[in-house]
């Protein structure tokens, strides 16, 4: 099916790498792991009573104490702190970016001397480079990940994210992903959605947007309990990774029913019906983010692409005629298909 082969070329690109790491290997990440350990924090977060409500990994990225962690450690607590490698406890006192997509949040930490921040790799790793996921300070036992990058996963409408041969478990949420460098790479985060929980690694490219532009105190910052259009679109992503489209489709739909000028919530319904070949209702969806936003090249794009998978050569020249002033590779690519 032309659609299906399209999308599967387009927006998977998996390649599996498992060479045994050598000894000399397994030193050089030794190293490497001794050397970021003294950036890696655990977070913890209490109620107002000062009971631990939850608690995660994080590391610093800037010397004046600025931590990345995951974004649901920090939900619903009073006040939180980090402990850091030499077992001191620092409060936490502002938010200072969050990505709920991807279940990110950046935030400031009262520290009296400068930290050991991080670096952040701007590029997306290689397949089959070597990388290490590296536990924080938060219980008594530590944890260390060996594995290779197996694969970089496009997510349409989305962005990337990153596979590893590296077993992540959930008690690596925030963990930092570093190469033989010594940069991060990625991030892992984990959260549970409806009983199930999703793990994933966030490119270090998109952990370098979470720029720090207005400072929230923790006390002030809200983690809302009922559900946004926001929350439901995060909430309906990890299904779309699986390829759980239905499930996906049930949050997207909830999307545009608290927010009808959502545009990406609607190229995603078109998408994951596609995959289900419900072409009529991608062919619905897509229009629908295209009328909300008329330059949605992926939107004219796939859009084409169902106009090929049901015969209707005619519109999806049309689509192409579009794409000629928006994208010219898309229209490229999608005349390529059409002829």
């Amino acid at each position: 099916m032309i659609l299906i082969r399209l999308l599967t070329l387009w927006f998977i690109f998996l390649c599996f790498i498992l060479p045994t790491i050598p000894s000399h290997a397994q030193e050089n990440l030794s190293s490497i792991v001794k050397r970021i350990e003294p950036s890696i924090v655990g977070v913890f977060a209490y109620d107002q009573a000062g009971n631990t409500t939850n608690h995660g990994r994080g590391f610093f990225v800037s010397r004046n104490g600025d931590v990345i962690t995951s974004r649901n450690v920090l939900a619903g607590a009073d006040h939180a702190d980090v402990r850091t490698s030499d077992e001191m406890l620092y409060p936490v006192r502002k938010i200072l970016a969050e990505d709920s997509a991807v279940n990110l949040i950046r935030v400031g930490v009262e520290i009296p001397t400068a930290a050991h921040p991080l670096s952040l790799s701007p590029s997306l790793p290689a397949l089959g480079e070597r990388v290490a996921v590296i536990d924080g300070p938060v219980g008594s036992e530590r944890s260390i990940s060996y594995g290779t990058v197996s694969a970089v996963q496009e997510i349409p409408s989305f962005g990337k994210i990153i596979r590893l041969t590296a077993p992540i478990s959930p008690r690596f949420n925030g963990s930092p992903v570093a190469n033989m460098k010594g940069e991060v790479i990625g991030v892992v985060t984990s959260w549970m959605v409806e009983g199930q929980n999703f793990t994933m690694v966030v490119p270090g490219e998109r952990v370098m947007r979470l720029k720090a532009r207005e400072e929230i105190s923790l006390a002030d910052w809200e983690w809302r309990k009922e559900e946004t259009a926001e929350s439901l679109y995060a909430k309906g992503l990890p299904f779309l990774w699986r390829e759980d489209y239905e499930k996906a489709i049930s949050y997207f739909k909830k999307v545009v029913q608290k927010d009808p000028r959502d545009a990406n919530a609607y190229f995603l319904i078109g998408y994951c019906n596609a995959q289900l070949e419900r072409y009529p209702d991608a062919l619905d969806a897509y229009k629908k983010a295209i009328q909300i936003q008329p330059d949605f090249v992926l939107a004219h794009f796939f859009l084409g692409l169902i106009y090929l998978e049901t015969k209707d050569r005619n519109h999806a020249l049309k689509e192409y005629k579009i794409l000629r002033d928006l994208d010219r590779n898309y229209a490229d690519d999608l005349l390529h298909m059409i002829r």
